[in-house]
């Protein structure tokens, strides 16, 4: 018999698949030491300072890496390199297979940056949290190479997508008349 905590568990991620999340690839090094994650928890937080938040799994290999990190970069890819996204996301990986075919350099602020994603943000890190199974991790935007004005890409119910066309706006009723 499934337990209720379990059950609850499957009916939160059942629910949070309705919702589409940005993506996004976050990657940091210490010394030669270094690991990339696709991220669908990225948000900004603050304008002043300039505040971004993202929150990376306990038990995954890049975790105690980032957690020690001072930097760290989050890459916002184009939806047509969602496949960066499905190869950062493979558990397992060293990080020679996670970089060794991926063309990338390091930033003055030491962390690996891919190439060819056209959004790119250097981050400091400014706090973490911990938050159950997971560390809540909030950086300081410290520079932002954006060489695109096109859309990132999206996740949605176990898919990657892109946004479509607006919706219809509708009326807003002036309840104070």
């Amino acid at each position: 018999m499934e337990s209720p905590k379990h059950s609850q568990t499957k009916t939160l991620k059942k629910a949070m698949r309705r919702l589409p999340f940005p993506v996004a690839i976050a990657t940091t090094a210490i010394g030669k030491k270094k690991r990339g994650v696709t991220i669908g928890s990225f948000t900004s937080v603050s304008m002043q300072p300039p505040l971004i938040s993202f929150n990376i799994d306990k038990g995954s290999q890049i975790h105690d890496l980032i957690y020690r990190a001072t930097h760290y970069a989050i890459h916002l890819p184009q939806p047509d390199q969602s496949s960066l996204c499905d190869h950062f996301a493979q558990p397992g990986q060293s990080s020679e297979e996670q970089f060794g075919n991926i063309d990338h350099y390091r930033s003055a602020y030491g962390n690996p940056i891919l190439k060819g994603i056209p959004t790119v943000i250097q981050c400091r890190a400014y706090e973490r949290f911990a938050a159950g199974d997971h560390t809540l991790l909030l950086g300081e935007v410290l520079e932002i190479e954006q060489d695109s004005e096109s859309p990132s890409v999206l996740y949605h119910n176990r898919s990657y997508h892109t946004i479509g066309p607006e919706t219809t706006k509708l009326k807003r009723i002036d309840k104070s008349a």
